[in-house]
This record gives structure tokens, sequence and C-alpha cells, in this order.
């Protein structure tokens, strides 16, 4: 049962996610392709999940009485979501040419299609006497049709798993916060698939057919099944969080930010709300932790110094980070050495060596690179730098 558990798990997250979408459906009346598609998805995916624990899979042979009917159901159902993942893919990114999207979606329905009930045909053309719920593939790699059906499902499967991982993977690259995110880790399931699961089970295939046995690789194949169902699972979950997802995750990245400023004191402004999350909606707390941060950058504006910066830059690129990155951590470093600055001043008088006001800068109005930028040895090496033993006069 233990076994078990993630295949529910991963398959309850994808009917989860169905059912959240179950409510827009009935609203569009199944006017809404795109949305009827995602849903049937999402139903289809969680069934290859459930089928696949080894707990329903000797459920289904004892309800249809049929010897190792789990296989081709699983086989179809799993051919089934690989293209239908092609076609959602294709669809969700609505791409400018829509009557070649439409194409490329028909013309993958019916190729998957075509597949499912060849898998189906030739498991009835076969026989398959013996029960075999973890070494389907290998036991009857040599039998007449059985084998046919494996090779057709493997290289259907690995085909869809491979398109699907390089069409998410490009698209991330176009996208931001949790479509991206949610586009990479599908991407990265999918590649457990190809790249994983797919050869291991076609190697030890092989491996019969040349009268060998490399049984080990299924295995090594069923490893990979469980973590690639979960990402899967959580690749289609975390865009149909949504917004909320993206305000938790900025909330959590700017806790650094907001730590690394509280020594400022700020007349008339609230500090941070110590009450449980659960307590208070999460926009209104990330409002107040921006605000909270934006405040005190404000009173220690004047000593910004883009000497700081400049070298910061200058150093980040010499440590090969994108310019990106690297203007994230020059902002940083002068946001960290202008608090220290502060700090030991205990406040914004002329009693600080103020820069020139040429090299007066402004900050990046986005807040959570400059966080996630504040872990960088780059960042706390040059701000301890800047408080040296000339910063602070009289």
């Amino acid at each position: 049962m233990t076994g078990d558990l993630i295949f529910y798990v991963s398959g309850g997250m994808l009917l989860l996610a169905c059912l959240l979408k179950v409510p827009a459906l009935l609203r569009a009346r199944g006017r809404d392709w795109l949305l009827s598609s995602i849903c049937a998805l999402l139903f289809v995916g969680s069934g290859v999940l459930f089928l696949t624990a080894p707990t329903l899979i000797s459920l289904l042979r004892s309800i249809t009485g049929v010897t190792n009917i789990a296989a081709p159901t699983i086989y179809v159902l799993l051919t089934a979501f690989s293209g239908a993942s092609i076609v959602l893919v294709l669809n969700w990114r609505d791409g400018p040419d829509l009557a070649q999207t439409r194409r490329l979606s028909r013309i993958t329905i019916a190729i998957y299609g075509t597949c499912c009930l060849l898998i189906a045909l030739l498991f009835s053309l076969g026989d398959t006497p013996v029960e075999q719920r973890f070494r389907f593939d290998t036991y009857y790699a040599t039998t007449p049709w059985i084998a046919e059906m494996i090779a057709l499902y493997v290289i259907a499967h690995a085909t869809a798993s491979l398109i699907a991982s390089r069409l998410c993977w490009r698209w991330s690259h176009e996208v931001h916060g949790t479509l991206r995110v949610g586009l990479r880790v599908l991407s990265t399931g999918y590649l457990l698939h190809y790249a994983g699961y797919d050869p291991a089970v076609a190697g030890a295939v092989a491996a019969r057919w040349a009268g060998q046995n490399c049984d080990f690789l299924i295995s090594v194949a069923r490893l990979t099944t469980a973590p690639s169902a979960a990402l899967v699972a959580a690749g289609f979950m975390i865009p149909l969080l949504g917004p909320r997802s993206e305000e938790v995750l900025r909330y959590w990245q700017l806790g650094a930010l907001a730590k690394a400023v509280r020594p400022i004191q700020v007349a008339c402004s609230p500090a941070l709300l110590d009450l449980p999350l659960w307590r208070i909606p999460l926009r209104l707390r990330l409002t107040q932790r921006q605000t909270y941060i934006s405040d005190r950058l404000v009173v220690c504006r004047a000593l910004f110094d883009s000497r700081i910066r400049a070298e910061a830059y200058a150093a980040a690129l010499s440590h090969k980070s994108s310019r990106k990155r690297a203007a994230a951590i020059a902002e940083a470093a002068m946001i960290s050495a202008a608090v220290d600055l502060h700090r030991a001043s205990k406040t914004c008088t002329p009693q600080v060596a103020l820069p020139h006001p040429a090299q007066i800068v402004g900050h990046t109005s986005d807040l959570a690179q400059i966080s996630r930028a504040l872990r960088s040895p780059i960042v706390k090496g040059i701000a301890r730098r800047a408080l040296g033993p000339n910063a602070l006069q009289g």
C-alpha cells in the first residue's frame, strides 16, 4: 500500500485540478474547446496514475476476469494522455497561426487515436495467459502481436514525451510567473519519461529479442515512474493555482530584503504584522511587506553610492552572471552598504560621509530579484568593505 501512495497522491492532484475547472467548464457549456481539453487531459491523467498502482492492477483483473487487462488499459490511457499533452500545449500556447495550430492538433489526435486502437487490437490478437503485474513488457516481449503492441506503445509514448517536453521548455522562455514554473516542471516530468522510463523499457525488451535478460531495467524504469508522475501533476497544478501562488512566492522571496532593512527606523511607518499568515489576507500582507521595504529604502536613498553598484556589477559579470542577475546583485550590494552605513550612524544626517549627488542612484522596482541577490557573496563582501574606518566622520 505504501508503494501505491505516490500514484494515489499524484492522481488525486490531477483529479483535484480537474474538479477545480469543472465550474468554469459548466459555465462555458462546451463552447471553450481549450478548457474542455484541459479537463479531459487531467481526468485521463488521473486515471493513468490510479491504474498504475499495483493494488488497482489486481483489482482490475479480478473485476474483468481478463488476464493482464491492466497492461493494454494503461497503455491506451497513457498513449491518449501523451497525445493529449501535445494537443493541449499547442492550443494552450495559442500561437499567431490559429489554422496551423488546429491542423497540428487534428493530426496529433488522428495519429494517437490510431495508436490507441492498434494497441487494443494487438492485445486482442495476442495471447497473455500468465498474469504479470511488473514484468509484462519483458515476459511477453517475444510473443506474437504483443511484442508489436509493446513496441508501438513505447515509441508513441517516447515521441509524445519528447515533443511535449520541448514545447513546454521553449514556451517557458516567453512567459513569466507561475506559468513559467509550471511549464518547466512539466518539461522536467516529460524529460524523465523519454530519457529515463522509455529507454529502460526499450532496452529490456530489446535484450529479450536478442536472447538476453536485462529485466533489471524494468525496475529502473519503475523508479522514474513516481517522480515523473508527481512532476507532471505538479506542473499542471501550479498554473491553475494562478495569482495566489505567485503572491505566496513573492511574499516569501521578499523576506530576505525585509529582514535586511529592518534596522532602519521610519517615522509613522507600521511594523510588519506579527500575526499568523492565515489571520490576514495574503495580498494585504504582501502589500504591507512591499511598503515596509520601500519606506526604508527611501530613508537610505541619500546613501546609495553608484561606485558600489558599479563595482558589484563588474564583479558579478566576472563571475559569469547574466546582465539581469548582475544588475540585481549590484543593487543589492548598494542597498546593503547603505543600510549598514545608516545603522552605524544611527540616522541619515551629515554625520555620515555622503556620496557626491552625481553618484546617488535609485533602486530597481523588482524588489524580489534584489532580495534573492542578497545571498550572493559579492554583496556581502562589497557591503563589508563599504563600512570601513573612513565611512563615518565626526
